[in-house]
């Protein structure tokens, strides 16, 4: 087999981190979701929905660290951390029917998303910001029509949106994949 050749194929480390990163980005979406779900039906729950969810972020910093080190990881982990915490604050206003406070904590969100994309593409050279900008903003975008959706009572809707929410989760790993193997091999 040629150079050539073997740059056609992915090592099985390169695949493990690919699936590695995509469980951990539906765990999120997942866990997103389950909290949504419990939120809205009063489950009684949500402590401990939410503490899982946080658990995905530092699952997915943990894997991170192994290839940008621990403050990278550390600041990434926060940053996903904050982006969790304003999401249930846009939920929780969702909920109450307050548009200013949606509306200010949406544009927190963006920000977060802002730091996110600037913040990865500064570790790594084989991520562009606008493309970390633009599948956060599609992701986020979605994630708040689904809390619209699911208050209105228009759970047909809320769980189609939730199955593209997964293909945007997948996206997101791939690309986040896609730049660690560049990284690492190139």
């Amino acid at each position: 087999m040629t150079n050539s050749q073997k740059d056609k194929y992915l090592t099985y480390g390169e695949m493990n981190l690919i699936n590695n990163l995509r469980e951990l980005w539906l765990e999120l979406a997942m866990w997103r979701r389950a909290y949504l779900i419990s939120y809205a039906a009063n489950f009684g729950d949500l402590d401990l929905v939410g503490q899982r969810l946080y658990d995905s972020s530092k699952n997915l910093g943990d894997i991170l660290k192994v290839f940008f080190g621990v403050y990278a990881s550390g600041r990434i982990q926060t940053l996903l951390n904050e982006q969790i915490a304003i999401s249930l604050e846009i939920l929780n206003a969702e909920s109450q029917k307050d548009p200013p406070t949606v509306d200010e904590a949406t544009a927190r969100l963006y920000q977060n998303a802002d730091q996110l994309a600037a913040y990865l593409a500064q570790i790594n050279p084989y991520w562009s910001e606008e493309e970390w900008k633009r599948l956060l903003y599609e992701y986020y975008e979605n994630l708040i029509l689904q809390m619209v959706l699911v208050f209105a009572g228009r759970y047909d809707e809320a769980i189609k949106l939730f199955e593209g929410l997964e293909d945007q989760t997948l996206n997101i790993a791939d690309y986040m994949a896609k730049g660690i193997i560049y990284y690492f091999t190139k």
